[in-house]
């Protein structure tokens, strides 16, 4: 187990460096196994559900598994410097999230929370791991395959922050919509979650001021419809206005 979690180093699974939360987004795990292969995981893993507010874990518990969301959504947070909570991001499926024996961490550095009407996750610890490692080699390249790609996709996540403030509220908007949407009529994407103006801010590393600012302009120029935390969007429309700020930057 020593040499996986070398090779687990050398792809770069050292969760954010500001907060020290472990998070792999994206993953696809499930294009990736069979349905024996979901089979041989759940069995070894048994698929627990939740309903909206439960919390998965507690920042400061100890860390003693990962877990992989199946199916809802889970919000990962941490305290702020100066009170109140910083959501680091929101969790779908397929996603991994929680410090465990991948990283060494001894206790959790995040909060995990159902955002969703109901979620269910698979927690895996160390040992059922192995037990998956003996039973299913398949599944461990698979994992090996998605933290491969997680490293790849860190580098765009680091120049998002240097972007302005509307591209990273419009982007981080379009990436919610893409990952949890549905296209309510052609061109508008409903988030299908719902997100207060502070957890917009906190994903888009923004104030909560700029947030509601930028949303109330968008609604005037019919980018955004809805309010109270539910939003609609115009893809196309708000990618257009980040290809135009971008462009003023950089020229």
């Amino acid at each position: 187990m020593d040499g996986l979690n070398s090779v687990l180093g050398m792809l770069g699974v050292q969760g954010l460096k500001e907060s020290l939360v472990w998070v792999v987004e994206h993953s696809g795990i499930g294009g990736h196994l069979t349905d024996t292969d979901m089979q041989i995981m759940t069995g070894i893993c048994p698929p627990r559900a939740y309903v909206k507010g439960d919390r998965l874990y507690r920042c400061g518990e100890e860390a003693h598994s990962l877990f992989v969301l199946l199916d809802g959504h889970i919000k990962i947070s941490t305290q702020a410097r100066l009170g109140g909570e910083r959501i680091v991001t929101v969790c779908g499926p397929d996603d991994f999230f929680g410090e465990s024996f991948l990283t060494g961490a001894r206790e959790r550095f995040s909060d995990a929370v159902c955002l969703s009407d109901t979620a269910v996750a698979c927690a895996i610890s160390r040992d059922q791991f192995l037990e998956i490692a003996h039973r299913a080699p398949r599944i461990v390249l698979s994992f090996a395959v998605v933290l491969a790609e997680h490293a790849q996709r860190l580098q765009a996540q680091l120049d998002h922050l240097t972007r302005p403030a509307p591209v990273r509220l419009a982007r981080t908007l379009i990436s919610l919509a893409e990952r949890f949407g549905h296209e309510e009529r052609p061109g508008w994407i409903d988030l299908e979650m719902n997100l207060k103006h502070e957890e917009l801010a906190s994903l888009a590393h923004l104030s909560r001021v700029t947030v509601t600012e930028y949303l109330s302009a968008w609604r005037a120029q019919e980018l955004v419809m809805g309010t109270r935390g539910r939003y609609v969007i115009h893809r196309e429309g708000l990618l257009t206005l980040c290809e135009q700020l971008e462009g003023e930057q950089s020229s």
